[in-house]
């Protein structure tokens, strides 16, 4: 499948969990850290299911130093800063704002990925790019008024 379905697969996905999790919490009286945890541990056991395969891909780059850069880095940024306080700070704004405000301003990604790539891995800025980006971040401004 090309990679712009698999991201809108991912766009669905979340948006439909972001509305159950919501939901869910509510129903059931929950804070946002169990709320959470609940989606951490079954994430958990899915991924480990699909990963265990793969697990001496996994290990054979721990051999080496470049590997342990490289996992090193998917643990800080993605485990702590993105997995670990971004879902928090994510589902805290979730169980206490309307849905239909939260979920566009946590997804602003488009803007902050358009500046991280044009920063710091070199990417060009070009009139595409600057329209889309001010089309999305246009749409989440109106979304919020």
């Amino acid at each position: 499948m090309r990679p712009e379905l698999w991201a809108i697969l991912t766009a669905v996905l979340w948006a439909t969990g972001a509305f159950f999790g919501k939901r869910g919490m509510a129903q059931a009286g929950l804070e946002p850290q169990q709320g959470l945890t609940i989606r951490l541990v079954i994430s958990a056991l899915v991924v480990l299911a699909v990963t265990a395969p793969r697990l001496a891909d996994l290990v054979r780059s721990l051999g080496t130093e470049v590997g342990r850069r490289g996992i090193g880095q998917i643990a800080l940024f993605e485990g702590l800063v993105a997995g670990s306080l971004g879902m928090l700070a994510f589902y805290t704004a979730l169980r206490h704002g309307a849905l239909s405000r939260v979920v566009p301003l946590a997804f602003t990604v488009p803007l902050w990925g358009f500046l991280l790539g044009v920063l710091f891995a070199g990417e060009a800025v070009t009139v595409t790019k600057a329209v889309g980006v001010a089309a999305v971040v246009s749409g989440i401004v109106m979304l919020n008024l």
